[in-house]
């Protein structure tokens, strides 16, 4: 009875991480997939993801709006999408340009084009400028307080006894429109907040470039 009893409890925790990693599996780098997408995939479907792309009119198959989860391709699973881009999902109406990503590209960067493509879908507000200039002014200069992964867990956040803004929660970043963000980084907050205003070292495009960062960590 013993051993039967020992059995089951380790199948139900197999069960249990098996059902954590599916939870996971598709969580990839919104940043990372902004990179791979206006590498590999705006030529089609255009940098919003719209399916506008400069190749857009030259296809006979018209590319999917992966803009919209209404009867769009990338309105189902993750795992759906996943297949989708890896090639290993047919599209349902069996006639596509799609290429078979997967034989160019390892799993973390389609789990990465994934996270993006939910970005494209579930943001309400648009990247107002480049976040690949905002990445480094990020880890340069706002790290130390926001954490290299944005949480608000920066090791002067520790030393001061201050909270820094969580970047990575989308709830709370979804109420703010780009203007708001723009401003603070631009002239800091009133009051007692430690949150200087980087205008005097940081252009109006690398403001921007950060904003736009800040969106990418939410979508993570």
């Amino acid at each position: 009875m013993s051993r039967m009893l020992s059995k089951m409890f380790k199948f139900a925790a197999i069960v249990s991480v098996l059902g954590l990693i599916s939870a996971s599996a598709y969580a990839g780098n919104a940043f990372q997939g902004y990179a791979l997408f206006n590498q590999s995939c705006f030529l089609c479907h255009g940098t919003s993801g719209k399916g506008d792309g400069p190749l857009a009119k030259k296809l006979d198959v018209a590319p999917a709006d992966l803009s919209d989860t209404a009867g769009s391709a990338a309105g189902g699973s993750d795992r759906q999408l996943f297949g989708l881009i890896q090639g290993t999902i047919k599209h349902g109406s069996g006639t596509s340009a799609m290429p078979q990503w997967g034989l160019a590209m390892p799993a973390n960067q389609i789990n990465s084009l994934v996270s993006y493509i939910r970005f494209l879908q579930r943001s309400k507000h648009s990247l107002p400028g480049d976040p690949r200039i905002g990445l480094q002014i990020y880890m340069d200069n706002c790290a130390a307080c926001h954490g290299r992964s944005g949480k608000g867990d920066g090791p002067l956040a520790a030393v001061l006894n201050l909270k820094a803004q969580d970047h990575t929660d989308s709830a709370e970043m979804n109420k703010h429109p780009n203007s708001h963000l723009i401003e603070v980084v631009t002239h800091g907050t009133p009051g007692k907040s430690l949150m200087p205003g980087w205008k005097d070292m940081l252009s109006e495009a690398e403001i921007k470039g950060v904003v736009s960062y800040l969106r990418l960590l939410s979508a993570y």
